[in-house]
């Protein structure tokens, strides 16, 4: 367990390296696409907490990828804020107990890092592209609710994701679809991966 943490943190900051460097080096490459946009994110995320059950379903995320290079490769780095959507369920332990359940919300700051492969042109009416790469993720915070104990420390400060994603432009307007398998779990003592599918819409220029 301690070798696949050590795996994962050093893959993390090689990819923050990695978008630090791309960042860096925008204004000196030959094309770039800065593409801001919003969306919405499905979480299929159950885990048990002690006498909490947290389900993760429905979120919002804003934020920009770029796309530098031209040709058929382009490199497709990013930053993302996530807000998710839990449901927190506490355990009824007698029949006289109430069930109690509270809806709070759970904030991430995402740093893609993806290589993506243009099937069309860049600059026509229509352009298609599909991308793949590993998504670190940040836990900001939890939003805290006076009847459960849950916050941010039940939860890892890092995670890891593989990603996959096709998008579609129609002149300046995109249209993008993704999805994330957690390479590890989202909470600190509890087995569950946080494995997303999101869809956004931006504009490109």
């Amino acid at each position: 367990m301690e070798q696949k943490t050590k795996i994962m943190r050093q893959s993390a900051k090689f990819a923050i390296a990695l978008l630090f460097v791309a960042v860096c080096a925008l204004p000196a490459l030959a094309q770039v696409r800065v593409n801001p946009k919003v969306g919405v994110n499905f979480s299929a995320l159950d885990a048990k907490l002690q006498d909490i059950t947290a389900e993760a379903r429905v979120g919002w995320n804003a934020g920009l990828d770029f796309r530098i290079g031209e040709g058929f490769l382009f490199l497709n780095p990013g930053v993302h804020y996530y807000s998710y959507t839990a449901r927190l369920i506490k355990d009824v332990e007698g029949p006289d107990d109430v069930k109690l359940s509270e809806e709070t919300t759970i904030q991430n700051i995402k740093l893609p890092v993806n290589i993506g492969i243009r099937l069309t042109g860049d600059n026509g009416l229509l352009g298609l592209h599909v991308r793949g790469g590993v998504t670190p993720t940040m836990v900001a915070g939890v939003t805290e609710r006076e009847d459960f104990f849950f916050d941010k420390n039940d939860l890892n400060t890092f995670t890891l994701g593989a990603n996959v994603g096709a998008g579609i432009d129609f002149l300046l307007f995109t249209l993008d679809a993704s999805y994330e398998i957690g390479l590890n779990d989202f909470f600190k003592n509890a087995e569950g991966r946080n494995n997303m599918l999101t869809i956004s819409a931006g504009i490109k220029f």
